[in-house]
């Protein structure tokens, strides 16, 4: 019987066989044993022993799978550091393309900021001077926050006979295609009550509307604009403190010495745009006014802001509260506090319109 450890399980079963024969042995050191009996069935107590060593090819040598390791992870981390490298290379151009547009749209930004910028001196210009308009009406205030650089909201300032004609206007959009409306109005209203003579606030609303559609050719077949403008406009003689007035699409609020308001609506059409109607008439409003009464126009802007604890719309009724919690107040100290409601109310929240409110007290 036979044995070799290191391969075989179990001692072979008794045989006559003078020889053992194994194939494709892995590599390695083994031991073989062996027994024999004699001819009185007596079998060797200690198994002849032959120690066998089996030199594996190279291929499966220890130190082969060692630097085959160390080929295998040499080139996974060299693929890895020569794909980063590609990578870095096309981020650097990527980068720097990157960098190059930037800096192009920088100065493209820079153009168009300081075009707009110059445009705000322009129309600042063309405003009536504050100055002017409170030299002729002594009790008046103008909260005037554009959203952009530009605005689409302004107000305007004329005199004709006994009547101090001023008006706010918001006109369509804001920025500037709101600005190059507010050019236009400018300039039609000036050539409506300077060169014309109307101081009759519905009257000069109309003239208004023809001027606006005539300057945007509204109503040719060629052209599709509907821009427009919502106004409100009052004449004042400050001496009898009649008031005249009248609006497109925007109120007047009046409120006496007692507190009570009286609001006005004005038309529900606005200067310029699309027109069904065959011809578009304003309503002049008159009121005599009583010494401390305080009157207001404004545009949407204020009244339209979200803002609050909710994120919600200042709302029109909430605005008439505020006016009428300040209408006693001296007319700076209605401004400050008018202008304070709304920066508070808007908090963190963006600007979303253009705004304009005019106080004037009798």
């Amino acid at each position: 019987m036979y044995i070799l450890e290191g391969y075989d399980r179990d001692w072979s079963a008794p045989s006559d066989v003078r020889y053992a024969s194994y194939t494709e042995l892995p590599g390695g050191i083994y031991i073989f044993k062996i027994k024999a009996i004699n001819s009185d069935g007596v079998w060797s107590e200690t198994p002849y022993e032959i120690t066998i060593k089996v030199i594996p090819p190279w291929w499966k040598t220890l130190w082969f799978y060692i630097i085959a390791g160390i080929v295998v992870f040499a080139s996974v981390v060299g693929f890895f550091r020569y794909r980063t490298n590609i990578i870095k290379k096309e981020n650097k151009i990527l980068e720097n393309k990157v960098s190059e547009r930037t800096k192009e749209l920088a100065e493209k930004n820079r153009d168009i900021t300081s075009s707009i910028e110059y445009a705000k001196r322009i129309q600042e210009a063309i405003l009536p001077s504050k100055d002017l308009i409170f030299s002729k009406l002594k009790n008046a205030f103008i909260l005037y926050k554009p959203k952009d650089i530009v605005s689409g909201d302004f107000y305007w300032f004329g005199e004709k006979g006994d009547y101090k004609i001023i008006a706010v206007v918001d006109c369509t959009g804001h920025g500037v295609p709101g600005a190059f409306m507010s050019m236009i109005g400018h300039n039609l209203l000036n050539q409506i009550v300077s060169e014309k003579g109307f101081s009759d606030p519905g009257k000069i609303l109309e003239e208004l509307h023809k001027g606006v559609q005539g300057a945007l050719k509204q109503g040719h077949n060629d052209v599709n604009t509907n821009d427009g403008m919502d106004v409100a406009m009052m004449a004042l003689n400050t001496e009898t403190r009649e008031c005249l007035w009248a609006g497109a699409f925007r109120g007047l609020v009046i409120i006496n010495d007692e507190g009570e308001i009286e609001k006005i609506d004005g038309n529900k059409y606005p200067v310029g745009g699309a027109q069904l109607d065959s011809e578009r008439i304003f309503t002049t409003h008159k009121r005599q006014l009583q010494k401390n009464d305080c009157v207001y126009m404004s545009t949407d802007g204020y009244a339209d802001q979200f803002g609050g604890p909710k994120g919600k719309k200042f709302m029109v009724r909430q605005f008439h509260d505020n006016l009428k919690s300040v209408h006693q107040y001296s007319i700076a100290e209605q401004q400050k506090e008018l202008e304070n409601q709304f920066n508070e109310w808007k908090g963190n929240f963006e600007q979303i319109d253009d705004v304009l409110v005019i106080g004037i007290k009798v």
